[in-house]
């Protein structure tokens, strides 16, 4: 019987979670990186065995270029686990000027509803159900 870490290490290899992969193998070079730079990480990709990461500062890039140099050689030679399937070769950055939007979410407003109409309209319907219809529309509205 497996248990759970089989199970989702069997479902990880899959074609389908390929991205899942992708964000963790990302996420173990992001933990490399010191606390400071991180803030200024918008995120990150894999694309030809190059991690990219995406910077919302130019100043923070200077830094990260200062920084990585430190960083890409134990990464060549020790990988993190969760980079097994990837031979990284290299590590870059860039500046993305983007603006992400935030969203939040507004409080519905509860205002009570007040009737503006006051009933005054001709009812000149021949048939006797629609003529009660409107008429008791009429007194509805009147008594609201």
């Amino acid at each position: 019987m497996k248990n759970s870490k089989q199970l989702v290490s069997h479902l990880r290899s899959q074609s389908a979670f390929v991205p899942l992969n992708n964000q963790s193998c990302i996420n173990a070079v992001k933990e490399l990186l010191p606390p400071r730079l991180l803030r200024f990480i918008l995120f990150g990709y894999i694309r030809h065995n190059i991690v990219f990461f995406a910077l919302n500062h130019p100043g923070a890039k200077q830094e990260f270029d200062n920084i990585i140099n430190s960083i890409k050689t134990p990464l060549r030679q020790m990988p993190p686990l969760s980079c097994k399937n990837y031979q990284i070769n290299d590590i870059r950055a860039f500046v993305s000027h983007k603006k992400f939007l935030k969203y939040t979410a507004f409080k519905p407003i509860h205002e009570e509803f007040k009737e503006r109409a006051e009933a005054k309209f001709d009812n000149t319907i021949q048939d006797e159900k629609l003529f009660k219809v409107f008429e008791e529309i009429r007194s509805i509205i009147k008594n609201k």
